[in-house]
């Protein structure tokens, strides 16, 4: 007789144990359904209740479909829930687990907006993990042109809050594009003891002590460049407000604008650092899109049921990002699953041709309803890689 692996029940259940062990006062109708949820819109690879309700079998399959459906979307709406406290509690569980790899303590943060259609602003700060970011703390909104959604009390709430995830003795660097170039932003994250990484507007104007620049005062987009190295202006003052930082500006081959980056760290590893802006949270946000979980399907749900769905969906990319770098981490534990995560080549090396994400997204798929044993590891301690 074959043995089946990895069922919806067995995995169900492994997630059910996590929720309690994190969560231990969560509500019982809110443990028996979380958990099939977030089973479904890893398998369905969607956040659409249609989709999530089809995947699910056992005692599901007893019901009506549209029954199936009307319970996840009664769970969306169901103002008992607290997304927010409930990812708070789920985060800090897993960075209070977080090993560290790196001998330099250097954790790169990211914060950005993300749009869904003309549907729904989120602002999200996440942190990066190998070439791709994990959700730490979020806030949706209604629409695309939210004021809320920009404010800077908000911005500085979503700092605030994950500074307080991490050990003082780690370096966290905080890493925005020219939304985020507010002097009293920059000052904010200096006052709490992390660097900044920001990238400048051009028509910022500065000041600067350098025998290259002709005049004090100047926009920053007109200071001399180098064509195959950047330029520092170390002790610069942003003549608004005589705010002191270090600029470096890179102007590379192929990029019609060059980067100039405000930061009070190395200036010499300010371009390295801006750098891991993208793969820290736009591949993060393209997962939770295109390239996995189409949140941009949902387009007519309250704002509460959106927040509330959005919350599971990034404990699911959380979840995935996690077995990926355990696949990683234990590569000698997955030798009969049979899938490429590197090539090498002659000139480069060994290259990464599959995500963190997308390595948990394909393990999870081969591991359910498998007549071979592949390890799921729902234990989900959190891996630097």
């Amino acid at each position: 007789m074959n043995i089946i692996y990895n069922t919806q029940k067995k995995i169900t259940s492994e997630i059910k144990k996590l929720l309690l062990l994190i969560i231990p006062n969560i509500r019982k109708t809110q443990l028996n359904i979380i958990p099939f949820i977030i089973f479904g819109i890893i398998i369905s690879e969607s956040s659409v209740s249609i989709d999530i309700a089809k995947t699910l079998k056992d005692d599901f399959s007893l019901i009506k479909l549209d029954s199936v459906i009307k319970r996840i979307r009664r769970f969306f709406n169901n103002k008992l829930f607290k997304p927010y406290e409930f990812y708070d509690k789920i985060i800090r569980y897993f960075i209070s687990n977080y090993k560290l790899k790196h001998n330099d303590k250097r954790i790169n943060i990211i914060f950005d907006h993300m749009f869904s259609h003309d549907n729904y602003t989120v602002f999200m700060i996440s942190m990066r993990i190998g070439k791709i970011g994990i959700p730490l703390w979020f806030r949706c909104f209604k629409g695309k042109d939210s004021e809320e959604a920009f404010n800077e009390e908000l911005l500085k709430e979503g700092i605030s809050y994950v500074s307080s995830l991490f050990d003082s003795s780690l370096d966290l660097i905080f890493s925005g594009d020219r939304w985020f170039n507010s002097t009293s932003l920059l000052d904010f994250i200096a006052s709490l003891g992390h660097t900044y990484v920001v990238r400048l507007k051009r028509n910022i104007k500065v000041e600067c002590e350098n025998k290259r620049v002709n005049s004090k005062v100047k926009n920053v987009g007109q200071l001399p460049t180098y064509q195959y190295h950047s330029s520092f202006y170390p002790n610069s003052k942003i003549t608004d407000n005589k705010f002191t930082t270090n600029i470096v500006i890179s102007k590379r081959d192929g990029v019609e604008e060059p980067w100039i980056i405000a930061t009070n760290g190395d200036p010499k590893r300010a371009i390295k650092d801006y750098g891991y802006r993208f793969g820290g949270i736009e591949t993060m946000f393209k997962n939770q899109k295109s390239n996995g979980f189409y949140i941009e399907s949902i387009n007519n749900a309250s704002l509460e049921s959106f927040t509330t769905m959005y919350s599971l969906v990034c404990f699911s990319t959380l979840l995935l990002t996690i077995i990926g770098a355990d696949y990683t981490k234990n590569s000698n534990s997955y030798k009969n699953t049979g899938f490429t995560t590197h090539k090498t080549y002659k000139d480069k090396g060994k290259v990464r041709i599959m995500s963190l994400f997308n390595v948990g997204l394909t393990l999870f798929k081969i591991a359910f309803n498998s007549l071979k044993y592949i390890r799921l590891p729902l234990s989900l301690i959190l891996y630097d890689v």
